[in-house]
């Protein structure tokens, strides 16, 4: 280890490098890895099935879904799928236009924030989504022209100048002084039309005083939601009907089976779209009409939204059908009146998403789910797997109606089994060959059908699994959320059930997420304000008679909590419990004792400029997990942290407006402990940050992974070397020896910046990496390539 050691006499150091360094030449002990995701980077995991507008500038399509937004070239056949780890601004559009005149999309997003996007680039104006006392910003429709974009709204139409990137005005239309909203706007020849909440109104579309209601002519006062030009003549569509323009007078032309939902000019007719309006039926289809009216064409899907007929006779388009028919759903070309190819990124098939299971890249992903209450959802998108790049669903699990909802999901990495809870069907089991199995009655304790909201749920016929975590020996653990009598199961790792556990002192049976701590007690917590349990078995699985538990509460005495409504627990690297709740953390740091009464939670406190309060005081922490290095990430309404181990500084706050997280709500925390890449679960999306941490090993891995490497020229990022003996000793040298940098691995893995002590980004070359673990005991070697 003489080589890591610091050394004043720089000669003699780079004379003891020498044979080192032409034994990495020649040995190749690092491995490159030029195409893996880059530390402190984001990557969004979105649906893309579910299109809610489609626009064209004839050979790229645009298309905005409700979590995403892609791109699809028909000629070289490429998707290109966008996210906020990409570019984009916001999360879940609710529609887009495209102007020829500045070649620009205009993306619209449902809580009003706007996109352009351009040559692979978004701008963003945020003008409609900051406004103060406009009221309802909705946004219904959104057109362009000549350079102007038209966003019809509750709020009137909002005037883009997407030359200048500029709001240029806001027309208001009222009635009796309170405002009204416009549902469409369309274009013929030299005059703007409008479809508003009082009539349709038309005015010449270089109108200096476009922005007065006075200025505009009504020409009915029907209740229109949707117009297009088509041959000449303006075309208007409500409820079902729809209605041509003849000069000031509006002619009824055809109805149809279903409500109509969107009109669409095409080179030889007028695509119109339906829906039925029943609940829960996703029924439709799309029908091409001449301007009589008079049927031409038509195809079968669910749920069309926007149609697009080419000049070829090509037809595309949108569907933002449920989850129900994958096979009718996303952006597609009609075939036949009866099929369809789908054109659409892969991804999950929500974006809702509970917990994840990570390990080496591969996802197991719950999808949900419960609300705030505790109460299940009904939610039959059950759970997806990432693995090798690709995403598969698991959509329909059990015969058992009742086996949905899953909020947790555990892979076995030493068998391969899967483990996905089911917050009103029990527990499921899915072997390595895809084989499936659910355990409810007769396993499992019956909930007390605590369902408020949820009338439909016979009562005493749930098993709500809300909680699983794997003991040393292979043991799974699960808690029932309301159960009868027994909150806690066991299922040994040859398949026996155990005796049921019940702690008499929670009164409501709650329980949720579980671990175990290093004694091989479990803990969870037990909301609706029972505090958190630990529970010690004794080690005696089928003799629960010499069990003990205690239930730790709010204040001193009682468990030294900070409120008794908990939310979260994790187990840090030093063996320490951190217990969330809705006033932030309490830690056990003597979790052996607390049966015992000699140990309870500490409210640690923390200084804040000038002032010291108790850590995340006020929050609810809903969500944590500790990554290789000991810091934990801490998750809430308000978004992300990451803080020191000690919890004495932040390293990381991240909001979904500083970051590419789709929602500040987080739902749940999980770390993938090879590749240090941690998941944020939350209702509109799952996101990934791969952070500087992974698991430390207890020796140097054979080979180690540097990545990027060769590092691109203009590349800013960490670069970062991964396989590292825990909290080892690291250096960067130049190819003469000198010293470039020094630091210490987090966990398993260790960054570098690229630039020298000075603070300089180093020169172009090769650079060397030595590596010595905390006893001097391992050792390790590797070489960086870096270009200017």
């Amino acid at each position: 280890m003489l080589f890591l050691t610091h050394m004043k006499n720089k000669r003699n150091y780079t004379t003891i490098l020498t044979g080192i360094i032409l034994g990495i030449f020649f040995s190749g002990v690092a491995h490159a890895q030029s195409g893996m995701p880059a530390v402190a980077q984001w990557q969004c995991f979105l649906p893309y099935n579910q299109v809610t507008g489609v626009a064209t500038d004839g050979t790229t399509f645009f298309c905005a879904t409700t979590a995403g937004f892609f791109t699809y070239n028909r000629e070289d056949g490429a998707l290109t799928p966008y996210s906020k780890a990409n570019g984009m601004s916001d999360i879940g559009m609710y529609g887009v236009a495209y102007d020829k005149t500045t070649r620009q999309a205009i993306l619209v997003y449902a809580n009003s924030n706007i996109d352009l996007f351009k040559d692979n680039a978004f701008t963003n104006l945020p003008e409609l989504k900051l406004s103060q006392g406009v009221g309802d910003k909705t946004v219904h429709h959104v057109t362009a022209h000549e350079g102007v974009a038209y966003l019809s709204g509750n709020m009137g139409i909002l005037v883009l100048n997407l030359l200048k990137k500029e709001v240029r005005e806001t027309i208001r239309f009222s009635k009796n002084s309170t405002d009204v909203p416009v549902y469409a706007t369309t274009f013929l020849n030299d005059s703007i039309y409008a479809a508003t909440g009082i009539g349709l109104f038309r005015c010449y579309i270089n109108n200096p005083f476009l922005q007065f209601q006075s200025q505009w002519e009504l020409l009915d006062s029907g209740a229109y939601r949707y117009l297009e030009a088509f041959d000449g003549n303006i075309y208007a569509a409500s409820n079902d009907s729809l209605f041509r323009l003849n000069g000031n007078s509006v002619e009824f032309r055809k109805q149809e089976r279903y409500a109509i939902r969107h009109l669409d000019a095409a080179p030889n007719g007028l695509w119109i779209s339906t829906r039925s309006t029943v609940p829960k039926e996703e029924q439709g289809y799309a029908v091409l009409v001449d301007k009589s009216g008079a049927r031409i064409d038509s195809f079968s899907t669910t749920s069309p939204r926007q149609v697009i007929g080419l000049a070829n006779g090509d037809v595309w388009y949108g569907d933002d059908s449920e989850y129900r028919y994958p096979d009718k759903r996303g952006f597609r070309k009609k075939i036949s009146a009866t099929r369809s190819e789908p054109y659409f990124p892969d991804g999950p098939t929500v974006n809702t998403s509970f917990d994840v299971s990570a390990y080496n890249g591969e996802l197991w992903v719950a999808h949900g789910g419960k609300d705030n209450n505790w109460n299940i959802l009904k939610r039959r998108t059950n759970f997806s797997v990432y693995k090798d790049g690709h995403w598969h669903n698991y959509a329909w699990v059990s015969d058992n109606e009742w086996v949905q909802d899953f909020i947790r999901i555990l892979k076995d990495q030493n068998t391969g089994k899967v483990y996905a809870a089911s917050f009103s069907g029990g527990l499921l089991e899915m072997e390595p060959d895809g084989a499936m199995k659910v355990y409810g009655e007769g396993f499992l304790d019956k909930s007390r059908g605590s369902t408020a909201g949820n009338d439909s749920v016979p009562d005493n016929n749930l098993y709500q699994v809300s909680g699983l975590a794997l003991d040393d020996d292979g043991n799974l653990w699960m808690t029932n959320f309301g159960a009868q009598q027994y909150e806690l199961a066991v299922r040994t790792r040859d398949g026996k059930w155990p005796q049921l556990r019940s702690i008499a002192s929670n009164s409501t049976h709650s329980a949720a997420d579980i671990i175990i701590d290093d004694y091989g007690q479990k803990w969870f917590i037990a909301p609706w304000n029972e505090g958190a349990v630990v529970y010690n078995d004794n080690r005696t699985l089928d003799n629960a008679n010499d069990d003990t538990y205690f239930v730790l509460r709010k204040g001193k005495g009682a468990g030294g909590l900070p409120e008794s409504t908990t939310l979260s627990i994790v187990k840090d690297k030093e063996g320490a419990i951190w217990i969330g709740t809705t006033n932030g953390i309490g830690i056990v740091h003597c979790p052996g004792s607390v049966i015992a009464r000699e140990c309870e939670a500490e409210l640690k406190v923390v200084q804040d400029d000038q002032f010291a309060g108790h850590l995340f005081a006020d929050q609810s922490v809903k969500a944590m997990a500790v990554d290789g290095a000991n810091r934990k990430w801490i998750g809430t309404s308000n978004g992300v942290w990451l803080i020191s181990a000690d919890a004495e500084k932040t390293i990381y706050r991240f909001t979904e407006d500083n970051s590419p997280l789709p929602s500040n709500m987080i739902e749940r925390i999980n770390i993938d402990p090879v590749t240090g890449d941690v998941f944020f679960s939350t209702e509109k999306g799952l996101a990934c940050f791969r952070s500087t941490a992974t698991e430390g090993y207890t020796k140097n891995e054979d080979e180690l992974f540097i990545y990027p490497n060769p590092v691109p020229s203009g590349y800013g990022g960490m670069i970062a070397v991964r396989g590292i003996a825990e909290n080892a000793d690291v250096r960067f040298t130049d190819i003469s020896g000198q010293l470039v940098y020094r630091t210490k691995a987090l966990g398993g893995q260790a960054v570098w910046d690229g630039k020298d002590y000075t603070g300089r980004k180093v020169q172009s070359g090769v650079y060397l990496v030595f590596i010595v673990n905390k006893d001097g005991t391992e050792k390790a070697t590797g070489k960086i390539i870096i270009h200017e």
